[in-house]
């Protein structure tokens, strides 16, 4: 880890999981941690939020939830993601009130997968209006159950080339 970037030595010794590929950074956090290290790296120089989206981890229960951020004047991409249960406590602190694009972002991920970001004010319908369904991007909606329910429509079954 270069001189210009050792404030970042906390944040590994802080992290769950940590790796380094040249200029990209990558933390896996606890949850408890998840404000108070964004909020240390926009303190950091971290200016930029270029995205933050979700993974739904069906199998272990879980949401993942990341951001990417990006320092320009030293070239540097830093990814911190944390996971949270798919059931119970659906919930995450909003990033808004420290990169406002955040709050876009995170509309698009509570209107997707279901999670809810506290201190987020937009969270509203963006693609979906008059959604009656589960949240689309869970990997457990079925599509064609709710297709045929809300539209009476059949999808036909295809096989794939193997023949399965």
């Amino acid at each position: 880890m270069s001189e210009g970037i050792s404030f970042l030595k906390q944040l590994k010794e802080d992290s769950l999981e940590y790796m380094e590929d040249k200029n990209i950074f990558f933390f896996k956090i606890r949850k408890k941690d998840y404000l108070n290290i964004a909020k240390y790296l926009k303190d950091h120089g971290f200016r930029r939020l270029l995205t933050l989206s979700a993974v739904d981890w069906i199998k272990d229960d879980s949401f993942e939830i990341f951001f990417i951020l990006h320092i320009m004047n030293k070239n540097i991409y830093i990814k911190v993601s944390t996971r949270i249960p798919r059931r119970k406590n659906v919930k995450i602190e909003s990033l808004s009130k420290l990169w406002p694009n955040a709050a876009l972002h995170e509309r698009e991920v509570w209107e997707m997968f279901g999670i809810i970001f506290e201190g987020n004010k937009m969270l509203k319908p963006l693609f979906l209006e008059n959604w009656i369904g589960p949240p689309p991007f869970r990997k457990d909606f079925d599509w064609r159950k709710y297709v045929k329910r809300n539209f009476n429509i059949m999808m036909p079954e295809f096989k794939r080339d193997d023949g399965k």
